[in-house]
């Protein structure tokens, strides 16, 4: 971003071998070292079977998050 933060989109199959299950992340790195991670998933646990066909938050609303500033207040 302009002011160098580094943003990096992942979205996969989940790490618990739960069938169908996917992880959508947001990664940031701000230019003082400061990370904010943010993953959602379409099921409640990594190791249960997917109950909706994507996670409930968007890429676009894990970003919102992971970008606001109210984790530096």
């Amino acid at each position: 971003l302009s002011d160098g933060t580094m943003v990096a989109v992942h979205q996969g199959a989940g790490e618990g071998g739960g069938a169908g299950v996917v992880m959508w992340t947001v990664d940031t790195l701000r230019t003082d070292g400061s990370r904010v991670v943010i993953s959602a998933f379409n099921s409640g646990a990594q190791d249960t079977a997917a109950t909706r066909k994507t996670p409930a938050l968007s890429i676009g609303q894990l970003r919102t998050i992971a970008l606001s500033p109210r984790w530096f207040r």
